[in-house]
């Protein structure tokens, strides 16, 4: 863990970007071919980037251009022993605040002509099933003899004035509302291939990735790690980590962003968050499974905390500002965990879905206790992943959507109940 934090450290301290233009090697399909080292010293020497797991990076802006295609986010995928794929992001809600139909029409022209420039080849219109993805998509499809690529545009509203036959689209006084614009690119087809709903594991599988310790330490190995960034994204991005490890990659951040509702700064409010999560799993293979509700948990909790700080003489809550916003730390892990029977209750729950291959998505407010490592938010609203448990050592282990470092975290089960502010487990159907 020490080691990937200083990996992080260094990674980011870099401050020479190379600024090549990779146009020619992803033409020749040269960007494709190992060894990894070489890719490195050719293409990356200098770049600043976050490694956001083993296999991924994402490169700061600038570090490098394609042609005349817009690149804001750009993710280098690697293979075993060279870089596998790209994925560019050259517009997203939550990076670069809302834009209008025109606009985002305009944008998606220009990434057309630009990746026609890239490719040598025109692009081809590719049918989306809306069932596969969950959101509106229109797709693009380019492939000629040295690579592959793939363009997604997601909106919501309609995006044309009129249909083919000339008459008015009924749906064009819905709002419009642009979401995402993003391009893959590897070396064949294969290599950007996102997996649907479709491509579900099965529970069998799922259960193939439960590792057991020697200390007692049980655990979910194969969450991808997805880092939301600067972004107000943590309940989109841990959704999207659990249809990752359900198979269903292509429902990335930025889909689900746009069913939750989220945005850059304010993320998914409380008060919405567990309605956008039920209506996403209704679009997919899964249901939601309410472990522990915000509304149910905060009212027995509020009640039993101004009993107790009532004797105390402590200040009492009330629902005028979220109550744990508040609390006294120390009055909160009494109340919610200062019995055994709390805790072994709390960890059971954890227990029972972690043994069937199932992470918890787990809503907390950060800054009532102390951080394993640095978390880039201080106090608030958050949603992380609990991905295990060791009922001996009464812990839990986590993880957040913040990239390397913090893939598997350990946390004592008291303080973790007592933050809580929500538990969901999303399963397989």
């Amino acid at each position: 863990m020490k080691n990937m934090v200083r990996f992080f450290a260094a990674a980011l301290s870099t401050l020479v970007c190379w600024g090549g233009d990779l146009v020619e090697p992803i033409n020749t399909g040269e960007l494709w071919k190992g060894p990894r080292v070489a890719a490195q010293n050719k293409y990356l020497v200098g770049c600043r980037y976050a490694p956001v797991d083993e296999t991924t990076w994402r490169m700061a802006n600038g570090s490098f251009t394609f042609g005349k295609l817009n690149a804001g986010e750009v993710l280098v995928h690697w293979g075993k022993d060279n870089i596998a794929s790209l994925r560019i992001i050259v517009y997203s809600k939550g990076d670069n605040g809302a834009i209008g139909r025109e606009e985002f029409l305009g944008k998606i022209e220009a990434a057309k002509q630009a990746l026609n420039e890239i490719t040598g080849v025109e692009g081809k219109k590719k049918k989306v099933n809306v069932k596969e993805t969950g959101v509106q998509v229109e797709c693009w499809e380019w492939v000629w003899e040295n690579g592959a690529a793939r363009m997604d545009a997601s909106y919501s509203g309609s995006i044309n004035k009129k249909t083919k036959r000339g008459k008015k689209n009924k749906g064009f006084n819905e709002p419009f509302e642009a979401e995402f614009i993003r391009v893959d690119l590897g070396p064949d087809a294969a290599a950007i291939e996102h997996g649907g709903a479709s491509d579900k594991v099965t529970r069998k599988e799922l259960k193939g990735s439960i590792k057991k310790e020697e200390d007692g330490t049980v655990w979910l190995e194969g969450v991808n790690m997805v880092d939301q960034g600067q972004k107000g994204y943590c309940v989109p991005a841990t959704l999207a980590r659990v249809f990752a490890f359900y198979g269903m990659d292509g429902v990335d951040q930025h889909a689900l962003a746009a069913l939750c509702d989220s945005s850059a700064d304010g993320g998914t409010s409380s008060n919405s968050m567990e309605a956008a999560m039920a209506a996403i799993c209704k679009k997919f293979p899964v249901r939601l499974i309410t472990l522990e509700d915000y509304q149910t948990s905060m009212m027995s909790f509020v009640e039993a905390y101004n009993k107790v700080a009532k004797k105390k003489g402590k200040q009492q809550l009330s629902f005028a500002v979220p109550p744990l916003d508040v609390a006294d730390a120390e009055l909160l892990k009494q109340v919610r965990a200062g019995k055994k029977s709390q805790v072994k209750k709390w960890l059971g729950a954890i227990k029972k879905h972690i043994d069937a291959g199932t992470p918890v998505l787990w809503s907390v407010t950060l800054g009532i206790y102390p951080e394993p490592i640095p978390v880039p938010q201080a106090r608030g609203g958050h949603m992380r992943l609990i991905i295990g448990y060791n009922m001996k050592e009464q812990t839990i282990i986590y993880s957040d959507s913040w990239g390397a470092g913090h893939e598997k975290k350990v946390l004592p089960a008291a303080e973790a109940a007592a933050m809580t502010t929500g538990r969901y487990a999303i399963k397989l159907k």
